[in-house]
């Protein structure tokens, strides 16, 4: 047997460890469990007219409309349907 295979059969033998090692530990580890969904937040669309002179007074109006007293927490767009409003 030449000086490389040993080498190589060495080397194949450690990663053979050390994957079997590494796959038993992970075994051993805590579960984990998913949280509850939160109530806390709430999402609306708002839809607004794009072409309308007055599009932030409008906009604003209906980001008003849509918060029925909640506390906005961010506006994403949505692709051509308008805004996702995030409340609190």
């Amino acid at each position: 047997m030449s000086h490389a295979n040993l080498h190589t059969k060495a080397l194949l033998i450690v990663i053979a460890v050390l994957l079997v090692l590494n796959t038993l530990g992970q075994l051993r580890g805590p579960a984990v469990h998913a949280q509850p969904t939160s109530s806390q937040y709430g999402v609306e669309l708002v839809q607004v007219r794009w072409k309308s002179k007055q599009f932030q007074a409008d906009l604003a109006s209906a980001i008003n409309d849509a918060a029925k007293g909640r506390e906005l927490v961010t506006l994403v767009p949505y692709g051509s349907a308008g805004y996702l409003a995030v409340y609190k």
